[in-house]
């Protein structure tokens, strides 16, 4: 559901990154308590860096030096994320 905040209409309805991640894994939290043996921490904070490391590429055009340089890892540390998540 998307709600007024997520908009961002207006600067003051801006909120923290914080904010919008508790938001979104609350919800994605109900759902995964029902499943057993299941490594929440990895798995949450993988699919966390695969979208960031997506986002980024495609806002420079896919050019993974300046992808590496704006999310502060070594262009090789990013070459081997996008091998092993799979991003084309």
């Amino acid at each position: 559901m998307i709600e007024k905040r997520d908009l961002l209409l207006e600067e003051d309805s801006a909120y923290s990154i914080k904010e919008f991640l508790e938001e979104k894994l609350k919800r994605y939290l109900k759902d995964m308590t029902r499943v057993t043996n299941f490594n929440l921490h990895d798995t949450i904070l993988s699919e966390v860096e695969k979208a960031l490391i997506s986002i980024v590429l495609r806002e420079t055009n896919g050019n993974q030096l300046k992808t590496a340089r704006l999310l502060g890892i070594n262009r090789n540390t990013l070459r081997a994320k996008i091998k092993e998540y799979k991003i084309t």
